[in-house]
């Protein structure tokens, strides 16, 4: 060896198999990454987590949509999901009436 380089070429053989590979460990490293930095952490969605909340004289289901709603959500949505969870219309709100509001809203 006198200091000359020598220029190996590699040829792929197979492409079906070297693709293959490739994405095998690029799913591994994508899984690693996440066990290791927990963001693959998961919740039960199966966990009912209500509130209850008594009508009052004069209360309409947008007011207690309205005050009962966490996230950024459409109040209409909100009074939907209200009157899904409790199995009523609008109309069938009665003052001392309890209804339950699923967390999630």
């Amino acid at each position: 060896m006198t200091g000359r380089t020598v220029n190996k070429k590699y040829r792929i053989k197979s492409k079906f198999r070297f693709i293959t590979a490739l994405v095998i460990a690029l799913g591994l490293c994508v899984g690693l990454f996440g066990f290791i930095t927990g963001t693959y952490s998961s919740t039960a969605i199966t966990k009912n987590e209500v509130t209850q909340v008594e009508v009052s004289a004069g209360d309409t289901l947008w007011e207690i949509a309205e005050n009962v709603k966490t996230r950024n959500m459409d109040t209409r949505q909100v009074v939907y999901e209200i009157c899904k969870a409790n199995d009523i219309q609008a109309a069938d709100l009665q003052p001392g009436m309890i209804l339950v509001i699923p967390e999630y809203l």
